[in-house]
């Protein structure tokens, strides 16, 4: 008998766009005859709809096209077997629809509600990575009022509206500054300057109340992937090349010239202390089923640092996740079936 497959994809974050070239590339390796699907559209405005599933290219604007409207989201959750959420970002990886999911007693592919949410977070995520002992670049919390108004959140909690002295003395220039809750680098920011440091700190704040801005390190990008649950597989190391001065959204979906290299060209000393660090990390969130865990190496120093836990990466053609996983062993199509097959457990 066919499992029934709930695939979900859209959302209403600033990633909604990626997750449907994501569910494009899922909907096309998973295997029709294993699974009863149902594809789900998350509107921009929180709408649900059934959609169309052939020759529907869900890149396009025209993936609603035949859609029908989800009358009863809840009676639709308890109809299936399983949920496969192909959402980035707010409200789809932040924890709230694992919630849905949750009370709807649907096993679902992926992180639980708090990997999710600590996750969603860059601010808290650091902390408990901090608590793990893995180590991270220096970094400052800041965070935009309900007056509007932006302070720094110090370790005891205590807030200062002395901003840019703050950051100038725990940082100092280059820094980075990234909207917390955000993906895909949407909100993220190098500031040069100390007189450009207010108005990209508004910028960012644009996105999210909550933004951390991090030191500046020349350092390589470097990402790896984790899959399962109580018995944890963790792959090769892969490197990201960005065509530009830093891994930009762009650079991510649009630039051709942005390349990634599996394995990284990096000392392989290195490279098992960036594997263990993705587990110890993967398991200080409690995390499920799988994510990507991408990590800088300080180019003068050899320094790793952790950098953050995507835990519903992406699943596009060019996406780090899959092409890590099929560097292991796993084509597209049975890492699918690996990662629906352990929704269910603990």
């Amino acid at each position: 008998m066919k499992k029934k497959l709930l695939v979900v994809c859209g959302g209403q974050s600033s990633e909604h766009s990626i997750s449907r070239i994501s569910c494009n590339s899922v909907m096309k390796h998973l295997d029709k005859d294993k699974y009863e699907i149902t594809l789900v559209g998350i509107a921009k405005d929180g709408k649900w709809y059934i959609l169309k599933q052939e020759d529907n290219d869900l890149s396009k604007d025209t993936w609603l096209d035949g859609a029908e409207v989800v009358e009863g989201v809840f009676n639709l959750l308890r109809s299936q077997d399983v949920a496969f959420p192909v959402l980035h970002g707010l409200y789809g990886e932040d924890g709230t629809i694992q919630g849905l999911f949750e009370l709807a007693q649907l096993p679902y592919v992926g992180c639980r509600v708090f990997a999710s949410s600590a996750c969603m977070d860059k601010i808290f995520a650091k902390k408990v990575f901090e608590s793990a002992g893995i180590p991270q670049v220096k970094s400052v919390y800041v965070k935009k009022r309900n007056d509007g108004k932006l302070v720094v959140v110090e370790k005891n909690m205590e807030e200062t509206k002395e901003v840019e002295a703050s950051i100038m003395k725990e940082l100092g220039m280059p820094c980075f500054i990234k909207a917390s809750r955000s993906g895909s680098s949407v909100g993220c920011y190098r500031c040069d300057k100390e007189e450009d440091l207010m108005a990209k700190l508004e910028e960012a704040a644009k996105y999210d109340t909550h933004i951390v801005v991090e030191e500046c390190v020349d350092c390589i990008e470097l990402e790896t992937a984790v899959l399962g649950n109580d018995d944890i597989i963790v792959s090769r190391v892969g490197q990201i090349m960005p065509h530009g001065e830093f891994y930009t959204f762009e650079s991510k979906y649009e630039d051709a010239e942005s390349k990634t290299c599996i394995p990284a060209k990096v000392d392989e000393e290195i490279q098992e202390q960036i594997r263990k660090y993705a587990v110890r990390a993967f398991k200080a969130i409690d995390g499920h089923g799988l994510s990507r865990v991408d990590f800088f190496l300080d180019k003068k120093t050899n320094h790793v640092y952790l950098n953050e836990i995507n835990t519903l990466p992406g699943f596009t053609s060019i996406s780090m996740y899959p092409q890590l996983m099929e560097d292991l062993g796993y084509s597209y199509s049975e890492l699918l079936d690996k990662l629906i097959e352990i929704a269910d457990e603990n």
